[in-house]
């Protein structure tokens, strides 16, 4: 057909090449081009030509047939025969004024298929409402065709009874014009069809937005068409924008448990503004084949204070449902609940996951209104068992109810009371794992002790939460301790977002937090200290995991936001006889410290985790540079047979000026895997002047380490450099390390 279109447009074309027409009547000549280029910017379609015909002059018969080519592709059908019309008949050229009248009138008149239904096989009649002003085309997909010229809003029923049981494509087009204001009256409905099989196209491109805002409703529209399936169309409400109407989504695809796929992205893109009643109540309800993610910003654009029951039930049952429910999915909403506003919003949405709605800046929904209570928000979690905070989300919301602890422990299963101290002021709550929760309001900092005892002995998983305000001063208590309990089996979660850095700089202290809790396994959380930052306090983790010999991995980044200058005994003993720890030494985890060394800074640190494996970290120390301290890194190694490689080239390397007692005693004492050589300038610049005990046992039994024995930064042999060290001073050093390469000639007081 196109072909011998085109072909007619050839010979029309030539026609007018030679043609003697007269002008004088027009106001302009138009050319083919024109006719063509008018309808594509008019309607989006080409009509077919030949290009070379494009400056031809066209007279009023060619317009036509171009018209009725145009409506054809546009409606399946030519529409006229203008030849006919006297107003139109004449061979005369046409002017822009006659061809403008033409696209304008004659195509736009016609009606355009914007939306589709298909029907179930056994159809013999369907049926539908329309409430709203306009005209419209029903093509009910046998040949029988509709043309409505609707002049009310009232709500009217479209009925068809087909010759035959069978499947049909429905089409309908128009424009509406005006809308019912009854909010309880949707533009187009389906409600109950139980003949409708599938949707394509859009509601909106018929039922738009009017130009003075007025919105259409889509309440009940596919409620109950429990045989619609496939997927929700991309654009079934484009054309739809502005602020949302009172009940505008209203059970539109209520129970459609057919359909599936996921929600469409831009599906209600064009809605913005404030909350309407009942906007989206039960939109999505009984959807339970719906599958996927929520869209992340299919509300997005909603802001403003809540409206009564805005989201009331909106996805209730659709347990096909999958991923995290978007940041900010019910956009920037004011604190000012309202009557069922989320009730039953996600009820029975079990395949949902991650954490409960949120606000856009991360705020839970529940800790946002706080002043909801049943009468808003009723059961809106109720069933949505796979979210993470579920059990913490208030009953009012559908959760649990339980406290939302920060920091837990795991009980031995023998256990018949658990206790523990807490040495700050501050609001707490414990949950004890077998029904009974305590809350403290603890004014004060003295250390006190907390016990519960259990009906039955068992195992117990026990929360912690709330907010320290002030610390004990003494450097030898903890903000809170579980010295010597045997019962501690597990812990996990973060300890520093209960007992964290306060405003003003002021840390708590974690000396002897897990001392001796012998029976604690498994890996240290890697968040434990998460929310304590700024530089160390003296003793702040002194033999914190002391005799923990079950314990078998540090979270990586431990002590990652621990900066600033060394104090004393801030790590002195943290892991001392932890044999259990495997693994390397995290890289950065005292990467913080910078600054002047402190006495007993990383005394006894690793001593005897003979289970650490790996190289040292280069820069394990961070950047600590100046004049030793005393007993700084005293047996900060001892025992770590299990560490092999090199020992790194710059590990004390910035350590200048006078010794100090003790400060590098033991340091690599039975690190018997070590190898390599021993870097030049290890220990940095010091002066020429011992101090007790200052090189005692340093490598003391590191068989595998080769190449000469320490040297200072200019090459100079450690012993040749302190001529005058005494046994006082350097007694057994290099003890057992054989391999060194001048071990036979190193002073015996040095070994």
């Amino acid at each position: 057909m196109r072909k011998l279109f085109a072909g007619l447009l050839l010979g029309i074309g030539l026609l007018f090449a030679g043609a003697n027409i007269n002008y004088a009547n027009a106001a302009q000549v138009a050319n083919v081009e024109y006719i063509h280029l008018l309808i594509k910017q008019e309607w989006g379609i080409e009509v077919p030509y030949y290009p070379e015909n494009a400056k031809l002059v066209a007279n009023m018969e060619y317009l036509l047939m171009v018209v009725d080519r145009a409506n054809l592709m546009l409606n399946g059908e030519e529409t006229s025969s203008y030849a006919s019309d006297p107003v139109y008949a004449t061979k005369q050229a046409v002017d822009t004024i006659a061809v403008n009248q033409a696209v304008e009138t004659l195509i736009k008149k016609q009606i355009k298929p914007e939306f589709f239904v298909t029907t179930t096989p056994n159809t013999s009649s369907f049926s539908f409402q329309i409430s709203a002003k306009g005209t419209y085309l029903i093509d009910w997909g046998d040949g029988n065709k509709e043309t409505i010229n609707k002049t009310d809003t009232a709500n009217t029923t479209y009925s068809h009874t087909y010759d035959s049981a069978g499947e049909y494509t429905i089409s309908i087009g128009g424009e509406a014009t005006a809308y019912n204001t009854s909010t309880s009256t949707a533009a187009i409905s389906f409600r109950s069809n139980k003949n409708t099989a599938g949707i394509s196209g859009s509601l909106g491109a018929i039922f738009g937005t009017l130009a003075d805002g007025t919105q259409p409703r889509f309440f009940n529209t596919f409620y109950n068409n429990t045989n619609l399936t496939g997927e929700i169309p991309a654009d079934l409400f484009a054309g739809i924008s502005g602020a949302p109407a009172s009940y505008m989504f209203y059970y539109t695809f209520y129970n459609c448990s057919g359909l599936s796929g996921a929600i469409p992205e831009n599906l209600f893109a064009g809605i913005s503004g404030a909350p309407a009643t009942y906007m989206f109540a039960y939109t999505f309800s009984g959807c339970s084949g719906l599958t996927g993610s929520i869209p992340e910003n299919l509300f997005g654009n909603i802001s403003g204070a809540p409206a009564d029951s805005m989201f009331f039930s909106t996805f209730n049952g659709c347990s096909g449902l999958t991923g995290e429910i978007p940041l900010g999915l019910f956009g920037n909403l004011t604190n000012s609940p309202r009557t069922n506003m989320f009730s039953y919003t996600f009820r029975f949405c079990s395949g949902l996951t991650g954490s409960s709605a949120r606000m856009p800046d991360g705020t839970y929904l529940y800790d946002f209104f706080t002043g909801a209570t049943t009468s808003h928000v009723i059961g809106m979690y109720r069933g949505a068992t796979g979210l993470d905070d579920y059990p913490y989300i208030p009953t009012a919301w559908g959760g649990l109810g339980q406290v939302k602890s920060d920091f837990f422990i795991t009980t031995t299963p023998d256990t018949n009371s658990f206790s523990f101290q807490i040495s700050a002021a501050g609001d707490f709550t414990i949950d004890w794992g077998d029904g009974d929760v305590e809350t403290i309001n603890k004014t004060n900092t003295r250390d006190t002790t907390y016990r519960h005892t259990y009906d039955s002995a068992g195992e117990y998983k026990i929360g912690i939460s709330g907010e320290a305000t002030a610390y004990n001063t003494s450097t030898s208590t903890a903000a809170i301790s579980f010295r010597d309990n045997t019962n501690t089996a597990g812990i996990s979660g973060s300890l520093g977002a209960i007992f964290g850095t306060l405003s003003d700089g002021t840390q708590p202290r974690f000396c002897r937090t897990f001392f001796s809790n012998t029976n604690l396994t498994g890996e240290i959380p890697a968040d434990l200290f998460a929310g304590i930052s700024g530089a160390p306090a003296e003793d702040m983790f002194s033999y914190t995991f002391y005799g923990c010999r079950g314990l078998t991995g540090i979270g990586g980044p431990l002590f990652a936001r621990i900066s600033g200058a060394p104090a004393q005994y801030m790590f002195a003993g943290t892991f001392y006889g932890c044999s259990g720890l495997t693994g390397s030494i995290p890289e950065n985890l005292f990467a913080g410290i910078s600054g002047a060394p402190a006495s007993y800074m990383f005394n006894d640190t690793f001593y005897n985790c003979a289970g650490l494996t790996g190289t040292i970290p280069e820069n394990l120390f961070g950047n600590i540079s100046g004049t030793p301290a005393d007993y700084m890194f005293y047996r900060t190694f001892s025992g770590c047979s299990g560490l092999t490689g090199s020992i790194p080239e710059n590990l004390f390397g910035n350590i200048s000026g006078k010794p100090a007692t003790g400060m590098f005693s033991g340091t690599f004492q039975n690190c018997s895997g070590l190898t390599g050589e021993i870097p030049l300038g290890l220990f940095g610049n010091l002066t020429n002047s011992p101090q007790s005990n200052m090189f005692r046992q340093t490598f003391y039994n590191c068989s595998g380490l080769t190449g000469p024995s320490a040297k200072m930064p200019d090459g100079t042999y450690l012993y040749d450099f302190f001529t005058g060290a005494t046994s006082s001073h350097v007694d057994d050093m290099y003890y057992g390390a054989t391999g060194l390469s001048d071990y036979s000639s190193i002073p015996s007081v040095w070994k």
